[in-house]
């Protein structure tokens, strides 16, 4: 999925509306597991001048990029650190846990050739979904168009529940820019 699609959903299904100090925590979760592949390109792409092609055709299989990335996807570490949040009693640490883990709970479904081991350190196995959040030859369209639809119905879950106009508009633009760039991916595969 997309990393706007994880924030907004999980923001939808975990969120609090006792609770509105602990959304940070579980925005943050939605972001962390993407957060290495955002660095990966920062590097590849800026530091080393690696042509985008090269980037997720090579670049992005090589061994350390791979445990770099899986580290923040494995959830026998995020559970490690749920349990810790627990004995602790952070809610703060709870909230960031389990939206990490639904963030890997979407994921295992929606990637094929670039998928995460997500039993990593204790597995090395990757689960290769049939389907893919953007590859067209497993479905990226249908896929696609599925998480838009739903990311809008968690917007529109949302939207009444955000308590400033700049959290609201930057819903409405964050969606208005997934339609935008579902329609260029449509049109281009």
């Amino acid at each position: 999925m997309n990393t706007q699609s994880h924030v907004i959903i999980n923001a939808a299904l975990l969120s609090r509306k006792d609770k509105p100090h602990l959304q940070r925590y579980l925005l943050l979760g939605a972001l962390i597991p993407d957060l290495p592949m955002f660095v990966f390109f920062v590097v590849e792409a800026f530091m080393f001048g690696h042509p985008q092609q090269q980037i997720w055709s090579e670049r992005y299989f090589l061994p350390q990029w791979q445990n770099f990335i899986d580290i923040f996807n494995a959830v026998p570490l995020i559970l490690i650190v749920l349990g810790i949040g627990y004995r602790l009693k952070s809610e703060a640490v709870k909230f960031c846990c389990l939206s990490m883990l639904l963030h890997c709970a979407a994921d295992f479904f929606l990637h094929h050739d670039d998928a995460h081991r997500h039993f990593f350190p204790l597995l090395q196995f990757r689960f290769s979904s049939p389907i893919s959040y953007w590859d067209a030859a497993r479905y990226g369209r249908i896929v696609s168009l599925i998480e838009i639809v739903i990311t809008i119905l968690a917007s529109i879950y949302l939207f009444p529940r955000l308590n400033s106009r700049i959290a609201r508009g930057v819903l409405i633009a964050v969606n208005c820019l997934s339609v935008l760039l579902y329609i260029g991916f449509a049109t281009l595969n």
